[in-house]
């Protein structure tokens, strides 16, 4: 196959599956978020993130102590570091993360507060629910040959070095 029909065939693929699950609507899956603030949700339930030794007092006040937490997600997510501190902010001042103390060694990370971890369960819960309900009518067998499919794709990708 061609490599332009091969980038045509992804792209065809790409489409209808953004479509079929709503990733280009303004939010995620009925929820407040959009997909990137979903996203960085996701991650910083994953596991926390450093920030700086202790910052100052407007920095706080400011949210600029993220950034040393906003450049490595940046870098994880492929996204700019300035939006993603847009991000942070924002999930700041709503009180979905915040800036702690960590238990083990007294550094400063970023982690989700009770209320963004409760956000990321729901999201979670409504993104398993849709998903769910696209796969529901499949026979075993059909749910099997898309499962292989999947892993299919993501290993050629993966072995591509995408």
């Amino acid at each position: 196959m061609q490599p332009e029909a091969l980038v045509h065939e992804i792209r065809r693929f790409n489409r209808f599956y953004t479509g079929l699950v709503g990733l280009l609507d303004e939010t995620l899956m009925q929820s407040p978020y959009t997909l990137t603030e979903a996203r960085v949700l996701f991650e910083l339930g994953r596991k926390p993130r450093p920030g700086r030794r202790r910052a100052g007092l407007l920095a706080r006040m400011f949210h600029l102590d993220l950034a040393p937490a906003a450049s490595e997600l940046a870098g994880e997510l492929n996204l700019a570091p300035a939006y993603l501190m847009k991000v942070l902010r924002k999930f700041a001042a709503i009180g979905l993360a915040e800036m702690r103390d960590d238990p083990e060694n007294r550094q400063p990370i970023l982690v989700l507060t009770r209320s963004g971890k409760a956000a990321l369960v729901d999201l979670e819960a409504a993104t398993n629910r849709d998903l769910a309900r696209l796969t529901v009518k499949l026979e075993d067998e059909q749910a099997a040959e898309l499962s292989d499919a999947l892993n299919r794709v993501a290993r050629l990708l993966a072995a591509a070095g995408m």
